[in-house]
């Protein structure tokens, strides 16, 4: 009973608050989304450029982004915004440096990161090129190393007079998964070393892992003005399930939504004025508000003093991380 509470409202979900036709302008603000060539992602590039901003759109397939930017520039009223595009690979850590070097050299500040990139459905014979589990790898460690890399810009940014208090920004994108198919404590430490052979099994763990790395970011970049939470964007259909069991993703279709209605969850946790520096670390569910009722196994390994969990991965992330900086 509890866990269809819990998922009522993520299955069924309030109205957004937020949407392309109501997002105020961004002009003048610098945003990165990862994955941003298909599904969540194109959309979110596609609003946030009509509004202005400037969007650096990290992915691996080059031809693929030059024709995103191509349709979204020529399909959409004359803006001042900017798609960029540059290389990224999470399923390779050895990508992450030179896509923020990249950066930097590109742009004085970073308002918004959207660690949106993801995949699911892998089975453990399809390692990262790092040798990882592919979702704790693409999914966690490579989004952790890549805001750890971005932290000091971030921190300039919100830390800049000219910056709105609590508009810089990271944020991790989770699933409904959590709440009924991750296991007790969410991201077991046996399973970073001896992966569990469930693909979905894994894909759950690494989106705990989402909240908890948003979590233990919220920690350190809170004080200094960062802030940085998790939200589930809803049942988004997305090429994210090309690899799913097609008999599972039929039996789905009457609970999933598009992803212009999805992108509303991204632009609430985004640019939502009530979200503030105190709200770090908390969990966001579709189309814009704070989850009613997380589960308490998972809460207790996010607190100071509790099972550890959330600081066990934050440790494992570190550790596989270190030499890619």
């Amino acid at each position: 009973m509890q866990t269809f509470k819990r998922i009522r409202p993520q299955i069924f979900p309030a109205k957004p608050t937020l949407t392309g036709a109501n997002l105020p302008p961004q002009a003048g603000r610098v945003v990165i989304i990862t994955g941003a060539t298909s599904g969540l992602g194109l959309e979110l590039a596609r609003i946030l450029y009509a509004a202005g901003a400037t969007v650096y759109m990290g992915a691996r397939n080059e031809a693929k982004a030059n024709e995103v930017i191509h349709t979204i520039t020529t399909s959409t009223a004359p803006s001042a915004g900017k798609l960029i595009y540059l290389p990224l690979d999470l399923s390779d850590l050895r990508t992450i440096q030179p896509f923020v070097s990249a950066f930097l050299a590109s742009s004085t500040r970073l308002d918004l990161l959207f660690n949106n990139a993801g995949v699911a459905c892998i089975p453990l014979d399809q390692p990262t090129a790092q040798g990882l589990e592919p979702h704790l790898g693409t999914n966690c460690a490579a989004p952790y190393l890549l805001t750890t890399l971005l932290s000091p810009i971030l921190t300039t940014t919100a830390q800049n007079p000219s910056t709105p208090a609590n508009s810089v920004r990271v944020l991790w994108s989770s699933s409904m998964v959590v709440d009924f198919l991750a296991p007790t404590g969410g991201v077991p430490a046996a399973e970073l070393t001896t992966p569990n052979k469930d693909p979905n099994h894994n894909y759950a763990v690494s989106k705990v892992g989402n909240w908890f790395l948003a979590a233990r970011m919220a920690k350190t970049l809170g004080e200094k003005g960062v802030i940085s939470i998790t939200q589930n964007p809803g049942n988004i259909y997305t090429p994210i399930y090309d690899r799913a069991p097609r008999l599972s993703v039929w039996m789905s279709k009457s609970i999933f939504y598009t992803p212009k209605e999805g992108v509303s969850t991204l632009l609430w946790a985004g640019f939502g004025e009530e979200i503030t520096v105190e709200d770090g670390g908390r969990y966001g569910i579709p189309f814009g508000k704070w989850h009613p009722g997380p589960r308490e196994d998972l809460l207790e390994a996010i607190r100071e003093g509790g099972t550890g969990e959330a600081e066990g991965l934050e440790r494992w992330c570190e550790e596989v991380t270190t030499e890619f900086r």
